[in-house]
């Protein structure tokens, strides 16, 4: 029997509410994770120096959580929130450790997929039997063109395994999602992020 696990899901809200609303319906039925998931709220960033916002969202928002969905539309990687709520994730703090992360591709979205484990490569897709390795930054970012750039940066080290799941698979069998969670909750300790790049201060496109 998989664990329940507990998951924050980061998500656009005015594109991709829906695509929330859907995963908690879900959830409701078949009892998939403990849901960690706040309302949107807005932080004053004025004054807060990046290290203040990332304990801040890691401690008072994402607070307990030990999985991060990302549901990645067309226009995610564009807004700071996310960007945010993605360093927490990566990122320990006294109160909270680092989490592991899951990647689903909305239908808008034009990433590809990407497995880890056995199992994971039997879900995402199990009619591929040769996955593609890439080794520069603009293979990376091809392949995944509406990844917001901080994953791009700790896919690109090699020691960041997230897998990428579309839509289509989960919401033809929800119960995938509680198997795809529990990897990425296994791999929470040992994964290693990129940490590098400044906390995003505007929203862009």
């Amino acid at each position: 029997m998989i664990s329940r696990h507990k998951v924050f899901i980061s998500y656009y809200h005015d594109d991709d509410q829906l695509y929330k609303d859907e995963i908690i319906k879900w959830n409701k039925i078949y009892n998939l994770f403990d849901d960690y998931s706040v309302n949107d709220g807005d932080i004053d960033d004025t004054y807060l120096t990046d290290e203040e916002i990332r304990v801040k969202i890691r401690d008072e928002y994402i607070k307990d959580a030990t999985v991060l969905i990302l549901l990645c539309g067309c226009n995610t990687k564009y807004r700071k929130f996310i960007d945010w709520e993605l360093h927490a994730a990566m990122y320990d703090t006294e109160k909270n450790p680092k989490m592991g992360i899951l990647v689903v591709n909305l239908p808008s979205c034009r990433n590809n997929i990407r497995a880890v484990e056995d199992r994971e490569k039997e879900i995402v897709a199990s009619n591929i039997t040769k996955w593609t390795s890439f080794i520069k930054r603009s293979e990376y970012e091809y392949a995944y063109p509406d990844l917001p750039s901080r994953l791009i940066d700790s896919l690109v080290t090699k020691h960041s395994d997230i897998t990428f799941a579309n839509w289509v698979t989960i919401s033809n069998n929800p119960l995938l999602l509680q198997e795809l969670v529990d990897f990425a909750y296994m791999r929470r300790k040992t994964i290693e992020y990129d940490l590098s790049a400044p906390l995003r201060r505007k929203n862009s496109n």
